[in-house]
């Protein structure tokens, strides 16, 4: 842990990667906790690579993936404040849009899209996010 201000203590959660050293998740806390989670990609169950099934697949992946790492720090998706997607395809927009639909049908996250020219692993998606779990609540 690691003492940012008075009374906030960040904790750094690693994932084990073969691919980089990097902090999955980090969590600030203090009168309640700020959750940044790095950018995911769509894995498939073993992690071994990406889920099959296009933009649509890798953001149900990418939602059950931050939803489990906010778990940890007692919170889920609706703690989510802000999301960012980076995309090889800006045209598959609406793949993406309906998935986060689905998954936040009211209180939706501050939301941005990106295009970007490459990603990790051959991904179509990449999403990170921020999420604030005021204390004593999930």
């Amino acid at each position: 842990m690691i003492h940012l201000l008075e009374g906030y203590v960040m904790t750094v959660e690693r994932i084990p990667s073969s691919l980089a050293s990097f902090s999955e998740s980090v969590t600030i806390t203090g009168s309640g906790s700020w959750v940044l989670i790095a950018g995911q990609v769509g894995f498939n169950e073993d992690r071994s690579g990406i889920i099959e099934g296009g933009v649509s697949a890798e953001s149900g992946a990418i939602f059950n993936q931050i939803d489990e790492l906010l778990g940890r720090s007692g919170g889920s998706l609706h703690h989510l404040v802000k999301l960012n997607a980076f995309m090889i395809d800006l045209s598959e927009y609406a793949e993406f849009s309906s998935v986060r639909a689905q998954r936040f049908p009211s209180d939706a996250p501050a939301s941005a899209a990106v295009g970007v020219a490459d990603l990790l692993l051959g991904a179509r998606i990449e999403i990170d996010g921020v999420a604030f779990i005021p204390a004593g609540r999930s």
